[in-house]
């Protein structure tokens, strides 16, 4: 039933995509924010509700924003936003678990702007809070949706080029063209091909290995041709990573300044 469901859900989003464009073909501005609610709104029927959905700017203790975030799934249940009520939102990076950029065709030039908009928020420094909750990873996703994309294939080869010389810290971890493929790669491939760090999993590949993974390292990047079933290969790959990837904690006192004189004691 799940499969058949989410085939479903896919051919429903891109048909609504569809008309989106030719309704809004004047307006790209509006289609463009319409595409992110289709996209928002399916992750709200989707995820577990602990898991907040939300649009903004993600910041860093150390003053550094993010560029503006489509979409992003935060830990909504430890953590609130400066300017809770305003159209955009300040989520401290710590809060965040994913950042999602939609596109309607991830042609070339979208695919540049989203890699680079990826490697901002994948830099942006982060110190969390240490509690009794377990946090398996520190990572956070960078994801990139599009409606519309070259065959697999050529993507695969657009994919290649650009990353060739961009760190896996700083690499997408997602794309997904719903009813046309799914892949992953940077820090999310590099999960799934070792394990995470600690791991036995990975500790018995670098017993095996001499401690050297880097032949390992060569093919993080895997593009599957899924079709009507990409939207269910995608929605698996990250709601298993958020549901391992436990609570998430900002902690206010690391974003006040070394040195700063509040006032005085009277």
């Amino acid at each position: 039933m799940m499969v058949n469901y989410m085939s479903d859900v896919a051919e429903e989003m891109s048909s609504k995509s569809a008309k989106i464009r030719r309704d809004f073909a004047q307006h790209r501005l509006s289609a463009g924010e319409n595409r992110q609610d289709l996209v928002g709104q399916f992750l709200v029927d989707h995820l577990p509700k602990r898991f907040g959905v939300d649009t903004g700017f993600v910041i860093s203790r150390d003053d550094q924003f993010s560029k503006q975030a489509d979409l992003m799934v935060v830990d909504k249940e430890n953590n609130v936003p400066l300017y809770p009520d305003y159209r955009n939102r300040l989520w401290p990076v710590e809060s965040v678990y994913a950042l999602i950029e939609v596109k309607t065709h991830l042609n070339p030039d979208d695919l540049d702007d989203c890699i680079s908009k990826g490697q901002r928020f994948k830099s942006l420094t982060r110190e969390f809070c240490q509690t009794r909750t377990p946090q398996h990873t520190k990572n956070s996703l960078f994801v990139i949706w599009a409606f519309e994309s070259p065959e697999p294939k050529l993507l695969k080869e657009h994919l290649v080029e650009r990353l060739r010389d961009i760190d896996v810290t700083e690499q997408p971890d997602l794309v997904v063209i719903p009813d046309v493929l799914v892949a992953h790669m940077g820090q999310y491939g590099e999960t799934a091909r070792l394990g995470e760090p600690g791991s036995k999993y990975r500790r018995d590949l670098e017993r095996k290995h001499q401690g050297d993974l880097s032949d390992l390292t060569n093919e993080l990047l895997v593009v599957y041709a899924l079709g009507q079933h990409s939207l269910l290969g995608w929605y698996v790959w990250l709601d298993s990573w958020l549901r391992q990837a436990g609570s998430r904690f900002c902690d206010p006192i690391r974003y006040l300044p070394k040195v700063y004189i509040f006032g005085t004691q009277v």
